[in-house]
């Protein structure tokens, strides 16, 4: 545990909340380019699932993201929780917690549908696995609990995540937006739109006042606590200018090139389909955000093309145990 405010480094302490994903790499693949945006900021990434035989894992993929399920939608309080309780509980003790958390965590899910009426949660948990993985940026704060209070309606970001940047010496906050379409104009043209929402003034004052109102379910100590409220406190910390606030974008599509592979493609011959659709994504992804008023902002985007949106959406409402209404996020 840091000691004092003064003493943290900050660098540190978000190592201290970093965890391995590495086994990720089995499920989701990741394209190496050179491909980059007009949009000055901008940084483009494709992901996409695991090719076997020509064929996408996509069921492999839902049930490994949903090995994620409680420590993206319960608190960081409850999942320390738990692994305080392994040192005093029976191995049958403890496996019956371990349940309960997951089954609370997947009826999060459920009632966070119903309120919002939506069903993007496995874009959200996705975007969320790639932002702690790839980033390495803990989420700091898990709202999917949020949804769920009729007293508290919560808009805005999808997800909250905090980083350190090396370079500049600073805390970063993610805000992530999670956009799952069929088509990916469509998608392309709706995360520009929330991303402009989110960047308004009162958008973000609303988020910060999320994260400072619920810091306590962080999980944090005091000082850390005080390390990360002094980056949200607009009145009485320079660190608030210090601020870095970096937009996540996850954009889901379908990329019918999963069609031309055949049994003996394997994922080289589909990365060059997918390198082909990232060169021609990029500027369509540059004027939507040019048109939408974004620019010079930080963007973090990851694409992720699959078979069928609809089908992997269905598959993880199957898994959670709530039925597949048609729908987008």
């Amino acid at each position: 545990m840091l000691e004092t405010t003064e003493q943290i480094d900050p660098e540190r302490f978000i190592a201290s909340l970093q965890k391995d994903y590495s086994k990720l790499s089995v499920r989701i693949r990741e394209l190496v380019h050179s491909v980059r945006c007009e949009s000055d900021g901008v940084t483009l990434r494709l992901y996409f699932p695991a090719i076997s035989q020509g064929k996408p894992k996509i069921l492999e993929l839902v049930n490994t993201i949903l090995d994620y399920v409680t420590t993206f939608a319960l608190s960081r309080t409850q999942i320390e929780s738990l692994k305080e309780s392994y040192k005093t509980s029976s191995a049958d003790d403890f496996r019956i917690k371990c349940e309960r958390l997951q089954r609370e965590a997947i009826a999060l899910f459920i009632r966070a549908q119903k309120a919002t009426n939506r069903n993007g949660e496995a874009g959200e948990l996705l975007l969320y696995l790639l932002t702690e993985w790839i980033l390495k940026a803990p989420q700091i704060l898990a709202k999917m609990g949020l949804k769920t209070n009729r007293d508290m309606p919560v808009h805005g970001t999808d997800g909250i995540h905090i980083g350190y940047a090396p370079d500049k010496k600073r805390l970063c906050f993610y805000w992530g937006e999670a956009k799952l379409f069929d088509d990916v104009n469509t998608a392309i043209s709706r995360a520009a739109t929330s991303i402009k929402t989110a960047l308004k003034p009162d958008s973000m004052e609303h988020e910060i006042s999320l994260v400072a109102r619920h810091i306590d379910a962080a999980g944090l100590s005091l000082e850390e606590k005080s390390l990360v409220l002094s980056f949200l406190d607009p009145y009485d910390d320079e660190n608030y200018n210090r601020r870095i606030d970096v937009t996540t974008c996850l954009i889901g599509f379908n990329f019918d090139a999963f069609g031309k592979l055949d049994g003996n493609s394997d994922e080289n011959k589909f990365r060059l389909f997918a390198l082909s659709k990232l060169q021609e994504l990029a500027p369509l992804l540059s004027k939507a955000l040019t048109s939408a008023g974004i620019r010079s902002r930080p963007i973090e985007v990851f694409f992720f093309p699959v078979t069928s949106v609809q089908d992997l959406r269905d598959l993880f409402q199957t898994k959670i145990g709530w039925k597949n209404d048609p729908g987008s996020s």
